[in-house]
């Protein structure tokens, strides 16, 4: 097994199908697959305040629970830590040698049709990997051709 895809993932909608995405592509890639989460707005010297280990016990819980519904068969490393969304991804995927950043977006724009991801932007100028953005319908699609194929007659 080599390579590895480090993925950013929220606690929302968006995040989750990012998350399903990277899981999907780890398997049937075969590469390791970390699941990471930046606890940003916590000021610098403040991360034992109660507060941010409550934010951490928080996304923890909250990670632990994505990651047994969307991760890989062989399972998915979890990293969380204080600090600024992109900077944070960046150092995280350089330290893992990611060779591929999956991140969350949102529909914007008219009837939902442009994906919006600042993070991503500023992720491509931050890390030299690849940063791929899972659109928003990732999960209902891929849950609709999971039934079609489980319908399908064996053959």
């Amino acid at each position: 097994m080599t390579g590895t895809i480090v993925c950013g993932v929220t606690d929302t909608n968006d995040g989750r199908a990012a998350a399903q995405l990277a899981g999907a592509l780890a398997e049937r890639l075969d590469v390791r697959l970390v699941y990471a989460h930046a606890l940003d707005g916590v000021p610098r010297g403040a991360e034992e305040s109660v507060t941010a280990r409550q934010r951490l016990g928080g996304a923890e819980r909250a990670l632990t629970s994505i990651a047994e519904e969307h991760a890989p068969s062989r399972g998915v490393e979890l990293r969380i830590d204080f600090g600024e969304r992109a900077q944070l991804l960046a150092q995280i995927a350089a330290e893992e040698g990611a060779d591929l950043v999956v991140l969350g977006s949102r529909t914007t724009g008219l009837r939902g049709r442009t994906l919006r991801c600042t993070l991503a932007r500023e992720l491509e100028a931050a890390t030299p990997a690849p940063v791929l953005v899972a659109p928003p319908q990732t999960r209902r699609r891929s849950e609709q051709r999971l039934e079609l194929l489980e319908e399908a007659p064996a053959g």
